[in-house]
């Protein structure tokens, strides 16, 4: 048992000796703020307290700490505190979110009661905007927050799918399970273009991404939704903009905080596939249908089912037998924080390990944060921000699609091991072998971000300041860092009966015939500099603040890749493969950007009753010809407090705030075509003539011309307005912020669909000629209240609507001729095809003959026609299905809506929360082995076997065939589900022990928490509802529950 427990000690602080390792600066750091307190007055005062508010009820997290010391503490469940006071004559400083913050004396006073009072509760906090801060209470903008606190309530291994149903107008979608690739696709009030419609995401001011964060270092996020809140990112502005904060360090005396958690994953949903007899007896009746032989004899049938000979006659369960059940998860966080009214600071150490659902799959990740604050004149401070990962990717030499595939494909009655361990085939492809044996996809990205700060209070104007930021980063993008992947030869074997007993001979080999490998390094650089002038002042009842910064940006990305092909050693080296010619490859790359833009915001409000705010960018890309590199995005908003109103005085006992606001602006977006930025389209593109020309008796390299040039190329604009109320009521009992909002979007860069003679020679450029309108609201509630004093319980709810329309979009020859076919005047991504009316009755066949003919019908449709086989509806009465009879179909597959409502309770030192989370307003296409059973000589789904027979003819599915026919596996609305679901995303319960119970340490809160456990959904039944792939080759979402400690010494 010691021996066991040694071992484990071991393993959980292997992470945290890697990363002290490689983070020796970090480890310095950390060891001289720890070597504060050493400071500390030997001549201290022992002090305690409880913490109430106006109602009686005590205050848990209440900050207690010693002015101008870095002594400090918060109180517990109890509302109780205790520290060390240098002398009678400190100061006590008690702070906490919402309420009044106060300072008291300690004098001869040993054991304080102190009441805090509330604030106009929620509507006085600070929010991050767009360089630089702003008071809720003056906001005009449509801007959502949510905390770090609720993000880390339960463990993910992505920051992004922390996310999703906690803040209205943020549309969401995980795409996978993954591990190391399952971040969250997000939108912001829903899709505004055709091009890319991703948020710009902003860590600290600067641009980068956030989804490997650790979610504990995270402070708060920020989205900014309207024009007046995403106008000084001007050209990333249009699709709405993140903001996310890290920590930073509080007064007080040094926290020491860890927490962790293990857990087990398991897919959300997988589909259940037929064992070999429901296999056999559906294959037989496939080939009856055509008039074929039976596949299986009655007695073949009878052996798979008893399972007396398993390697000739197997029985398998592929995607049980296949993939791991109860993959560990684990995290672990260390962080420091603490500090004085001279330095302040933060530091963390992070490390998370995920294994994925076969053995060779698994994704680490070591995360640092270091921050500093020195105020080192009173009006002078100084900050640096340093921050690493270590991404570390292991997978399969076959990727995640092509595996799944193989699995669906690969029937029950196909061997994939036998009794001796040998793998076996199914059609040339080993379904074991593409796991364990395909060799290895790996990768290892080393993350920097830095950045240093420099904020000076200018002495000739009251109320004036000024700050540099500088920012170094480095391989901060998917793509970078080392790849490597070897793919091998997978053997597989038969099983000879003629002898016996059994001998099992090598039958082939899947993959290459030889092992290659391919390395390839990539690097990205990214310099941000920034300089503000901030301004802000009060005369009287006015309150006037300004800021103006100059920004600019420069990338540079570079990518070196080299390979070789039929390796005679098992060793992945480069320099150990075949040195012929044509089994090297190598290529390489490298590119710069450069933006640059000025920003301005001015803020008036008078008298905290009327409020108005005008913002704007120019901005500078280096996509476009320069005398179009420049645009202006600018914005105007305004507000009014109605609860400040002197005709609203007497409702003050009831109302804390009313507020209307209204807001109207001009963001920009860059053109992308095909997902890539369209760089350059100002200048005609060439390629090399192959093979090359010889003039004179030499060889020349020729260039051809390929796509013209558009010297008009501009940005996208979107022209947005929002209206918007808040409303809170109750000192918080009840708040409500609901928004309506419009969006214009034009010049959206779309290729003309046009037909050319051959003898025109190069592709048409792409023009800024699509319009776009999208349209929707989105609120959100909240209510807090308590009952009996120690029951305290929270309910919040979100809800988002947004629909677009397609205004102005180049249609191609088919949808030109057909109406029903057009782009134009539908949502992006509506989905179009045939209607289906049902499948055909053995009554359609009029003869008897079990042929329906187009004369019994009426209508022709594709091949020949059976009882069972789909139905199609004649849209243009032409008595014939063609490419004329498509129509609308189905809804796209992002949501109209989506919603999420989180409740939450605490009794004394137990705490229990949930968040579920839905979306409607879409619709799911089936296809392939989802649809139908055998496809490319398959396997069958469970579901599948509702297909129709003259004794099942309200089936689900049409009648079964050895492959699909031409006429049922045409794209219809007989194969469209809705998508909509409701999921119970997170649980948690926790309990926070006793102060009586723990000496020395502030807090420890074990809990047991819950990812992703149940899942409703009306029509899909067999894969995730959330993932919109049609045919299920994807790696699932992952269902998950651990257990974790946290503990602030």
């Amino acid at each position: 048992m010691y021996n066991y427990q040694f071992k484990f000690s071991i393993g959980i602080m292997k992470p945290f000796r890697i990363l002290f390792k490689k983070n020796r600066l970090l480890f310095s750091i950390v060891s001289f703020l720890l070597s504060l307190n050493v400071l500390y007055a030997q001549t201290a005062i022992k002090i305690n307290g409880t913490v109430f508010n106006e109602k009686g009820i005590a205050l848990e997290g209440v900050t207690v700490a010693i002015k101008t010391t870095t002594a400090g503490t918060q109180t517990d469940a109890q509302g109780k505190f205790s520290l060390t006071a240098p002398n009678e004559q400190s100061i006590l400083s008690i702070s906490y979110l919402n309420m009044v913050k106060q300072e008291v004396k300690v004098g001869s006073t040993r054991n304080f009661n102190i009441t805090l009072q509330s604030t106009e509760q929620a509507i006085d906090e600070v929010v991050v905007v767009g360089y630089g801060t702003q008071k809720k209470t003056s906001l005009t903008a449509a801007v959502s927050t949510l905390s770090g606190s609720e993000i880390t309530r339960v463990p993910v291994a992505n920051l992004s799918n922390a996310i999703g149903g906690r803040v209205p107008g943020v549309i969401f979608k995980q795409n996978s399970g993954e591990p190391g690739q399952d971040g969250s696709s997000l939108l912001i009030r829903g899709t505004g273009t055709t091009g890319n419609a991703s948020p710009l995401v902003i860590v600290d001011g600067v641009p980068r991404s956030f989804n490997q964060l650790d979610p504990n270092s995270v402070e708060s996020f920020t989205f900014l939704k309207d024009a007046a809140a995403v106008a000084p990112y001007g050209v990333a502005g249009a699709n709405g903009v993140i903001l996310v904060t890290t920590k930073k360090g509080k007064v007080g005396r040094t926290n020491l905080s860890y927490n962790g958690y293990y857990g087990l994953q398991n897919p959300t949903m997988l589909p259940k596939m037929v064992n070999s007899f429901e296999y056999g007896t559906m294959r037989n009746a496939a080939n009856a249908n055509v008039g074929a032989a039976p596949v299986y004899t009655e007695e073949q049938l009878n052996k798979y089912r008893d399972g007396s000979d398993p390697d000739v006659y197997p029985n398998h369960d592929v995607l049980n037998e296949l993939i791991n059940k109860n993959s560990p998860i684990m995290g672990h966080n260390l962080s420091i924080s603490g500090g004085s009214e001279k330095i302040r600071y933060f530091g963390a150490l992070g490390y998370m390990s995920q294994d994925g659902m076969w053995g060779p799959t698994g994704f680490k990740r070591y995360n640092m944060t270091s921050n500093i604050e020195l105020q080192a004149t009173s009006t002078t401070k100084f900050a640096l921000n340093l921050s690493g990962r270590i991404e570390e990717k292991k997978y399969p030499g076959k990727g995640a699609s092509s595996i799944f595939d193989q699995l669906y494909r690969t029937p029950p009655t196909a061997p994939l091991l036998f009794s001796n361990g040998l793998p076996g085939s199914y059609i040339g492809r080993s379904a074991y072998g593409n796991i364990f044996q395909s060799g290895s996809s790996e990768s290892q990205k080393q993350v920097l971000l830095s950045q240093i700060t420099i904020d000076q209070q200018l002495p000739f104007l009251k109320g004036l300041s000024a700050k540099a930021v500088f920012s170094y980063d480095l391989n901060d993008v998917n793509g970078a860092g080392l790849s490597k992947t070897w793919l091998t030869p997978i053997p597989y074997y038969t099983v000879d009966t003629k002898t016996n007993p059994y001998t099992y001979p090598q039958a082939g080999t899947d993959g290459p015939a030889k092992p290659s490998y391919d390395m390839s390094y990539a690097q990205n650089q990214a310099l941000t500099y920034q300089a503000f002038l901030n301004y802000l002042q009060t005369f009287g009842k006015h309150d006037v603040s300004a800021t103006a910064v100059y920004e600019y940006r420069n990338g540079k990305f570079l990518n070196l890749a080299a390979g070789r092909r039929n390796y005679n050693v098992n060793i992945p080296e480069i320099n150990n493969g075949s040195p012929v010619a044509t089994d090297l490859s190598n290529s390489g790359s490298s590119s710069e950007s450069k933006q640059n833009g000025f920003i301005f915001r001015g803020n008036y409000a008078y008298d905290s009753r009327y409020l108005f705010e005008v913002s704007g960018r120019m901005d500078g890309h280096y996509a476009f010809a320069p005398d179009k590199r420049y645009h202006f995005f600018p914005a105007a908003s305004l507000g009014w407090r109605i609860s400040n109103e002197k005709f609203m005085q007497g409702q003050t006992a009831w109302l804390d705030n009313l507020k209307l606001r209204a807001s109207y602006g001009i963001s920009g977006a860059l053109p992308y075509i095909d997902g890539n930025l369209a760089l350059f389209q100002y200048l005609s593109s060439y390629a090399a003539y192959t093979p090359s020309a010889v003039l004179e008796g030499v060889t020349t390299q020729g260039l051809y011309e390929t796509v013209e040039a558009n010297p008009d190329i501009t940005w996208e604009t979107a022209k947005k307005t929002n209206i918007g109320f808040e409303l809170s009521i109750y000192k918080g009992l009840f708040s409500i912020e609901a928004d309506y909002f419009t969006e214009d979007r034009n010049d959206m860069l779309t290729a003309p669909q046009v037909l050319l003679p051959s003898e025109y020679g190069i592709g048409v450029a792409q023009r800024n000629a699509g319009r776009m309108k999208n349209r929707g609201f989105d609120f959100s509630a909240i209510s807090r209240f308590t009952i009996a004093d120690d029951i305290k319980i929270q309910l919040a709810g979100n809800f988002t609507f947004a629909k677009n329309k397609l205004v102005e979009v180049f249609e191609n020859e088919v949808t030109k001729i057909n109406p029903n076919r057009s782009r134009t005047g539908r949502p992006l991504g509506t989905q179009f095809g045939y209607r289906s009316l049902g499948l055909f009755q053995a009554s359609d066949d009029l003869d008897g003959d079990g042929i329906i003919q187009s004369s019994e019908y009426g209508v022709a449709q594709f091949g020949t026609l059976r009882p069972g086989d789909i139905k199609y509806e004649d849209v243009n009465g032409d008595n014939k299905i063609t490419p004329d009879d498509e129509v609308e179909i189905g809804k796209p597959t992002t949501p109209i809506v989506i919603y999420g409502f989180s409740p939450s309770i605490s009794y004394k030192n137990i705490d229990l929360n949930m968040l579920f989370q839905g979306a409607t307003g879409r619709n799911f296409y089936i296809n392939g082995q989802a649809a139908y059973p055998f496809f490319n000589s398959g396997s069958a789904l469970k579901s599948t076997m509702d297909y129709w027979t003259p004794e099942n003819t309200d089936a689900q599915y049409p009648r079964l065939t050895p492959t699909p026919t031409d006429n049922n596996s045409r794209t219809s609305s007989f194969w469209m589900r809705s998508g909509s679901y409701l999921r119970l995303k997170s649980i948690e319960l926790g309990y926070t022990l006793p102060s009586t119970w723990i000496k020395n340490i502030q807090s420890v809160r074990v809990y047991a928490s819950g990812q992703n456990l149940l899942t409703w959904s009306k029509e899909i039944k067999d894969f995730d509802p959330e993932i919109s792939a049609s045919n299920g080759n994807y790696y699932p979402q992952q269902s998950v529950v651990s257990f974790g400690l946290n503990v602030n010494f």
